[in-house]
């Protein structure tokens, strides 16, 4: 056996001794000694939770929302926060080839309705919605991202101001007294409708050439992030399912006939987001203003902010000596008090990596499931926790570059949702790394 082999075997004979004396000997105390105590010295088990973790706020850029099973739409104004949006882009789609109104079609009104999945924010707070129609078309193979506008037509084809409900069913008394799904009903205007009503057999023969010719929807709110009169937690936001069989505009015409344009997966949507941080400590930290929280960080979704993370002393841990990371630990707090009347923590964060480019990468523990690696909020505690051996372990021995972690929203796209984070200076709680360790 060459001596290169021999170093190996021998080191791995040592790490399986390491993962036996663990398994066999669970009983530890915190300052590092086992219980029992072994005759020849044993394998101690030590603790630490003082490695220094710095955080810093950081804007997302964008996300991509054109493949999200949601679309959100609103305005809801976060007493921490700022105020935030959602906008809509999407297609309306022929639901079948060749389409034929017949001849002299007279229209009767046309309307598009949007189906309810979920709101955030004041349930009392009154929406206004309007829409304007596309004049570029939205193309299937360009992937579309939550700060991108796609131009449309200033005028006005439909509004409506309503207070979002999600528990009413409605009945449709003109369309045969049909009750349906809770749902957004907005009369467009009729010159809309005229103008699919006009559509000749080429224009209405397939979706290619529909959507050339009715390029789409632009569907925002009347106030934005810099000019509404929103005070603090009043608006909301809505989760509309755009693939749903209610997500529709439906043309009436000829007194009795009517005919549904689709909105499903094959129609190209997408959803774009603004907020305004001004005069919140979101932004004192964006602008690493000194009048910042620093006791306090912040993570939110709707590509809003995220919090980074270094760990810069996490190789002294190997100072005196080669160590097995047995279990490490981050444990993150959401800061007490900072949940308002709508304003629920994340429901789950993930902690990423971060590469020489800026972009995130899975850390190695995240392919060990999500029961293992964690992320999930606990209402008890208030707390989010990651298991992270593996990484600990590659930043300890690697040789690269760290250029540390990031905390992420999950569902970005999605939900409105948002954690005020505790910072390794607050007095309180600490965010907090737990290292549990064996010296070899």
């Amino acid at each position: 056996m060459t001596e290169k082999n021999l170093t190996f075997y021998t080191r791995k004979a040592l790490w399986f001794s390491a993962i036996f004396f663990l398994i066999g000997f669970v009983s530890c105390k915190k300052d590092g000694e086992l219980d029992p105590d072994f005759d020849d010295g044993g394998l101690a088990i030590n603790f630490v939770d003082t490695f220094s973790i710095t955080t810093q706020v950081v804007q997302e850029d964008s996300l991509r929302s054109d493949l999200s099973i949601y679309n959100l739409l609103g305005l809801y104004h976060d007493p921490v926060f700022g105020p935030m949006s959602s906008s809509i882009y999407t297609q309306i789609l022929l639901t079948g080839v060749n389409l034929d109104f017949g001849a002299t079609p007279v229209l009767d009104s046309v309307v598009l309705t949007l189906d309810y999945e979920a709101l955030y924010g004041d349930t009392a707070s009154p929406m206004t919605v309007n829409v304007y129609e596309l004049t570029t078309k939205l193309d299937k193979n360009n992937d579309y991202y939550s700060n991108q506008y796609t131009s449309f037509n200033p005028t006005s084809i439909g509004n409506l101001t309503f207070t979002p409900n999600l528990n009413d069913s409605v009945n449709i008394a003109f369309d045969g007294g049909d009750t349906l799904a809770p749902h957004i009903r907005i009369t467009l205007n009729n010159s809309f409708g005229q103008d699919i009503l006009d559509g000749d057999s080429s224009e209405l023969s397939n979706n290619t050439n529909f959507t050339e010719y009715i390029k789409g929807l632009y569907i925002t709110t009347a106030d934005s992030v810099s000019n509404t009169s929103l005070s603090a937690s009043q608006g909301s936001v809505v989760a509309l399912n755009m693939n749903s069989a209610l997500s529709t505009v439906t043309i009436y015409y000829n007194d009795t006939s009517k005919y549904n344009f689709t909105i499903n997966t094959d129609a190209v949507k997408y959803s774009r987001f603004a907020h305004n941080y001004s005069g919140t400590d979101v932004e004192a930290h964006l602008t690493n203003s000194p009048s910042k929280d620093t006791t306090i960080t912040y993570v939110s979704t709707m590509a809003g902010v995220k919090t980074k993370l270094e760990i810069p002393n996490i190789k002294n841990i190997a100072d005196n000596g080669a160590v097995v990371i047995n279990k490490a630990e981050l444990v993150v707090t959401v800061e007490n008090g900072t949940e308002g009347s709508f304003d629920t923590p994340l429901e789950s964060i993930s902690l990423v990596g971060i590469d020489e480019n800026g972009e995130d990468f899975f850390l190695p523990d995240f392919f060990e499931g999500p029961s293992h690696f964690g992320g999930n909020y606990d209402d008890d505690d208030k707390t989010y926790r990651f298991n992270i051996a593996r990484h600990i372990n590659d930043l300890v021995y690697g040789t690269g570059i760290d250029y540390g972690l990031y905390i992420v929203a999950n569902g970005g796209s999605i939900t409105t949702r948002r954690s005020v984070l505790t910072s390794e200076k607050n007095t309180t709680v600490k965010i907090k790394l737990n290292i549990t360790y064996s010296k070899i």
